[in-house]
C-alpha cells in the first residue's frame, strides 16, 4: 500500500477511528524518538568519557595513518595465519 493508499484509506474512517490511528501513529513517533535521546544520551557520555581520558592522557592517541597501517598489518598477519 501506497502512502497516497493510506492516507486515502484513513480518510474513510469514523472520526473516532481516525482519532485512534492518529493515537496510535504519533505513540510510535514517541516511542522512536525516546530511544533516539537514549542512544543520544549514551554517545554524549561515552564521548565525554573518551575526551576526560585524552586530556587525563590515560589514552595514547594515534595518527589515522599509522592507524590504518597497523589494521592492515595486523590483516596480513591473520590471513599470512591462515594459510599455513
Amino acid at each position: 500500500m501506497t502512502l497516497a493508499e493510506l492516507i486515502r484509506a484513513a480518510r474513510d474512517l469514523s472520526p473516532a477511528d481516525r482519532v485512534r490511528l492518529a493515537d496510535e501513529v504519533m505513540a510510535d513517533l514517541e516511542e522512536n524518538a525516546e530511544d533516539s535521546t537514549r542512544v543520544d544520551d549514551a554517545w554524549h557520555a561515552e564521548l565525554r568519557l573518551r575526551i576526560a581520558e585524552v586530556e587525563d592522557s590515560r589514552v595514547e592517541l594515534v595518527d589515522g595513518r599509522e592507524t590504518m597501517r597497523l589494521a592492515r598489518a595486523r590483516i596480513a598477519s591473520r590471513r599470512a595465519q591462515a594459510d599455513m
